[in-house]
């Protein structure tokens, strides 16, 4: 096998990870990305670069104005994606967009972070106020939480419980899994999640 042959068969996979908002995207995207030696990209971080932070374009502009913000930087995001192997990470309100979720599904594989309502509350409330503008009354969560799970798991192709039952570090193990896998067979369309080991400790996204 040439060395370029080599090279391509062993590269990892683009991996995007999707999940509500603190579910742990952020952190274990980014352990995942330093374990593959490849680039992490936070779409929220990226929206803030070029925009400004996501609180203030929800007070400022509402929240349809930033759906079609963050739709076209997602999009851009997985495109790019498909040519070179990176680790991206969603926000949790991505998935609402047609063209996010027909992008995913390219992907050969796109892992679901999940954790129980109550736990994912519980982070939200430890996190600054005003940087989740979703995250205000805890019934509403909870509605917007189940509304979303359905279109979680039709792009997801694997499911990870990161509830705390586990150290991160063995929760990004599984992702780089995936992701090395991945490299071995071609990019699939979408096919109901197979769920991982109980997953890890908390990392914080913003919606």
């Amino acid at each position: 096998m040439s060395n370029a042959a080599e090279h391509a068969a062993t590269r990892p996979s683009a991996v995007a990870l999707v999940g509500f908002m603190a579910a742990g995207k952020s952190v274990v995207g980014g352990l995942v990305a330093a374990r593959l030696d490849v680039p992490f990209v936070d779409s929220d971080a990226l929206i803030e670069e070029r925009e400004g932070p996501i609180a203030e374009i929800f007070a400022a502009r509402g929240e349809q104005a930033f759906r079609v913000l963050e739709r076209d930087v997602v999009v851009e995001v997985l495109e790019s994606a498909l040519g070179e192997p990176c680790v991206v990470a969603l926000g949790g309100g991505a998935v609402l967009s047609g063209d996010v979720r027909v992008a995913l599904r390219r992907l050969p594989h796109v892992a679901w972070l999940t954790a129980p309502a109550a736990v994912l509350w519980a982070r939200t409330r430890g996190a600054s106020p005003g940087d989740r503008p979703l995250a205000r009354d805890e019934q509403a969560f909870r509605r917007l939480l189940e509304e979303r799970n359905e279109l979680y798991r039709r792009v997801a192709t694997a499911e990870v419980l990161n509830d705390g039952s586990r150290a991160l570090d063995a929760v990004a193990d599984d992702i780089v899994a995936l992701a090395e896998g991945a490299a071995l067979r071609p990019a699939a369309p979408f096919r109901p999640a197979a769920v991982l080991h109980p997953a890890a400790a908390p990392g914080e996204d913003r919606r």
